[in-house]
């Protein structure tokens, strides 16, 4: 079983591609490809077989060229977990087209394009797609462009499953809450530059505050393994969307 995970250098991303060991994972990157070789290697230590692969997913060349290498690689690929994310903190007016664009076109776009690139073969033997999102593209934020590019994953969600769903491809999504990541330490940052109440004043209805990304990949795995779960947003903000 082959699976590719965009964003699979750190944080979420490593920890899915680890939680899935004992597969044939395919670790995706961007710009830090030590990171992404450690990954792979902890993937192998865990009884799995991985690869790296270096591709932009805002870019369509880039992400049909990953896609078409772990396909080739594995002879097949049968799940998709697009998890590649940036985030670019800014005010509604201080916010530039650029920094729009930045994250959009990585967080919905690469995600878009990734899952485009990936289909045909995902529809071969029945496959599966789960996205990333994040209780903000639920609840939003003062991050306008993180917000609104992790809605947008929600209603893509929503829309390939009723497109998939007949070939036998399972499509969902996690939205976790506040995780334990560098990504999660820029949104921190910028929140208490605004003196935003923040992350930290909202009841998550449990005792702990952040998950790890080992949670998040923990849900991933069972969205994958689950063969009647389609369609859904799973949260795992325990409890914050309430």
């Amino acid at each position: 079983m082959a699976i590719l995970v965009t964003g699979g250098g750190r944080g979420i991303g490593r920890a899915i591609a680890i939680e899935l060991a004992g597969r044939d994972v395919v670790v995706n990157y961007r710009s830090d490809g030590d990171a992404a070789a450690e990954t792979a290697e902890r993937v192998r230590e865990a009884g799995g077989e991985a690869i790296t692969v270096q591709a932009d997913v805002s870019e369509t060349a880039a992400a049909d060229r990953l896609v078409e290498t772990a396909v080739d690689a594995f002879d097949s690929l049968d799940a998709v977990v697009n998890n590649a994310g940036v985030t670019r903190p800014n005010r509604l007016e201080e916010t530039t087209d650029a920094e729009w664009e930045s994250v959009i076109g990585t967080n919905l776009s690469g995600a878009f394009r990734v899952t485009r690139a990936a289909a045909p073969h995902l529809r071969k033997d029945g496959g599966d797609v789960v996205f990333v999102s994040s209780v903000g593209g639920t609840l939003g934020t003062v991050d306008a462009s993180y917000a609104a590019s992790k809605a947008g994953l929600h209603g893509l969600t929503r829309a390939l499953a009723r497109e998939l769903g007949p070939d036998g491809v399972q499509v969902n999504a996690v939205a976790p809450g506040p995780v334990d990541t560098d990504l999660n330490d820029v949104i921190l940052e910028y929140l208490e530059e605004i003196e935003f109440r923040g992350h930290e004043n909202v009841d998550t209805h449990l005792p702990q505050y952040a998950c790890e990304p080992a949670d998040v990949a923990d849900s991933v795995r069972y969205l994958i393994d689950n063969e009647y779960v389609h369609g859904e947003v799973l949260e795992v903000d325990g409890g914050m969307h309430l």
